[in-house]
């Protein structure tokens, strides 16, 4: 199953353009419902918080399972989630946490989605990963050791990035100052697909840490922009600088075709 790991947070960037923080989590509901809709699997590592993207996420994830308990009608991608019972969870948080430490909110979405929505703590995912996170795992589950939360953020990053397998990383906006980690959130996690051959997609036009990350030199942006994600140079610079976000589902799913056309959306060209 292809994975798209969603990497986003509001910026003073979008919200001077207009799109505040409620309009952003709108964004990454109509990202998820389109790639769940395509048989994708959709990967968050954000925070819990009463009014972050998690929360809108929850909501989704609960109204997707009620319409499929009672044989409600929906998008095709409702019904999609609703024929896939016992299967593996098509949406996936983790959360830089013990499973003692997880917030209320997390535990409650997780049971309301009906299995859809499953919030993973990292130290207990990182007890079984394969042998090439032994080093992620070493650090972050030694006994009587205590990383602090950049060093954690980072350890629930390189996670993430090793779960998009086959899969890609879509980047949207990010706080550029006041962050928690060593480096702004989507700039780690933009850095991390490139270093492990992920495929990335950068949304610049909403600004941010992900158009700093795009543009400026001392980042990452000359690996961007010289990385193969499946669109052409000018489709890329297309997808940096739009803020259509249909335009940008249908050139991120092309560049998703042309990389695996199994997970291709045929009718969606990029041609117009």
């Amino acid at each position: 199953m292809w994975s798209v790991g969603i990497s986003v947070s509001p910026c003073e960037d979008a919200t001077r353009i207009g799109y505040d923080p409620r309009q952003i989590n709108r964004i990454v509901i109509r990202m998820a419902q389109f790639f769940l809709d395509r048989d994708m699997r959709v990967i968050f590592g954000h925070d819990w918080r009463e009014d972050g993207v998690m929360r809108a996420v929850a909501d989704f994830a609960g109204i997707v399972a009620a319409r499929a308990e009672t044989g409600g009608g929906g998008s095709d991608g409702e019904r999609s989630l609703g024929s896939a019972d016992g299967a593996e969870p098509r949406m996936v948080n983790v959360v830089p946490t013990g499973r003692e430490s997880l917030n209320r909110l997390a535990v409650e979405a997780q049971h309301d989605s009906g299995g859809f929505l499953k919030v993973i703590p990292l130290r207990e995912e990182l007890e079984y990963t394969p042998e090439q996170l032994a080093g992620v795992r070493e650090r972050y589950v030694r006994p009587h050791r205590q990383l602090g939360r950049a060093a954690e953020l980072t350890a629930l990053r390189k996670h993430i990035t090793h779960l998009l397998d086959p899969g890609c990383r879509i980047c949207l906006g990010g706080r550029t100052s006041g962050y928690q980690g060593n480096e702004p959130g989507v700039m780690e996690e933009a850095r991390l697909a490139l270093e492990h051959g992920k495929p990335l997609y950068l949304m610049g036009g909403f600004g941010g840490a992900t158009r700093e990350f795009g543009e400026g030199g001392q980042h990452g942006d000359k690996d961007y922009w010289s990385s193969g994600n499946g669109l052409t140079d000018e489709q890329k610079r297309e997808l940096f600088e739009t803020t259509d976000i249909e335009r940008t589902i249908r050139l991120i799913s092309g560049g998703i075709e042309s990389l695996n056309p199994r997970f291709g959306v045929h009718g969606l060209g990029l041609e117009t």
